[in-house]
């Protein structure tokens, strides 16, 4: 059994950002609470939290800053338009999820296409 620590009124510990991590990836570990991690560590189980939303609001501040990613894609030139095709020249049109719109001709590069659905499913 460990000593517990003996806080006096008007003393106060720091805890390194290590310190804190190792803190808390004890507390997630599912075989424990967060009551007795903070017990062993002589603090309160209120600090663990204020530490796991703090590290959960960094985390969401630098994706937020992040830039966005961007699907490098190369498309072919423009295919004539929808009245000028002859009946029947085997035009598919593919309606996603998300409003996007999609319209293939027979013989249409299969590979060009899946990656272009993968890109507007994935946005």
């Amino acid at each position: 059994m460990t000593n517990p620590h003996i806080v006096v009124a008007g003393t106060r510990r720091s805890w390194s950002p290590e310190q804190k991590r190792a803190i808390l990836a004890e507390a997630d570990d599912p075989a424990t609470t967060a009551s007795a991690v903070a017990r062993r560590h002589g603090l309160h189980s209120s600090l663990l939290f204020r530490w796991r939303r703090a590290v959960l609001a960094e985390q969401q501040a630098r994706t937020a800053s992040a830039p966005p990613t961007f699907v490098p894609l190369a498309l072919p030139p423009p295919a004539a338009a929808v009245a000028e095709r002859p009946a029947g020249s085997g035009v598919v049109e593919i309606e996603l999820a998300g409003g996007h719109r999609l319209r293939a001709e027979a013989g249409a590069d299969l590979s060009l296409l899946q990656g272009v659905i993968a890109a507007l499913l994935h946005r």
